[in-house]
């Protein structure tokens, strides 16, 4: 499973600027990953955002999810809109995860080297206002649940 992050600077800003991440490769992608064993999808991408670009955000709910399913393989992913929960620089300094961040228009993202042109797909879905799949009706049962009776 993977976890993905449509980030504004600020949700009225015009033009808007989006969180992009520049990856080892020196492509651009949004902040994304994979869900670790027994995290569930929004602390992934909230511990995801700040890996690979430094920043902390809020969740505002699911914006997409598809997925691929081949003769051997099942792949989740899961594309979530956020905001920043902190006012902070990005990450500048190389590490294993990424080469840094920016905060980009999408008109300059567009000029960029992307790992994939679905960047702006998914920026296009958070400009058109489509509704978000709230986070509360996400529920998450880890590999070992506790149960409790009240």
């Amino acid at each position: 499973m993977f976890v993905l992050a449509v980030v504004p600077f600020h949700p009225v800003e015009s033009p808007a600027r989006y969180l992009v991440v520049e990856e080892r490769d020196g492509t651009f992608y949004l902040p994304a990953g994979r869900v670790e064993r027994g995290e569930n999808l929004v602390a992934a991408v909230v511990r995801e955002t700040i890996e690979e670009a430094k920043q902390l955000i809020g969740v505002l709910g699911m914006l997409a999810m598809d997925h691929e399913v081949r003769a051997d393989t099942l792949r989740l992913r899961f594309v979530f809109a956020g905001y920043r929960g902190l006012d902070a620089p990005v990450k500048r300094e190389a590490d294993h995860h990424s080469r840094g961040a920016a905060y980009m228009t999408r008109e300059q993202i567009a000029r960029l080297p992307l790992r994939h042109p679905e960047v702006l797909t998914f920026i296009d879905a958070y400009e058109s206002r489509r509704s978000l799949m709230p986070t509360g009706a996400y529920d998450f049962y880890g590999p070992d649940p506790v149960y409790r009776e009240d």
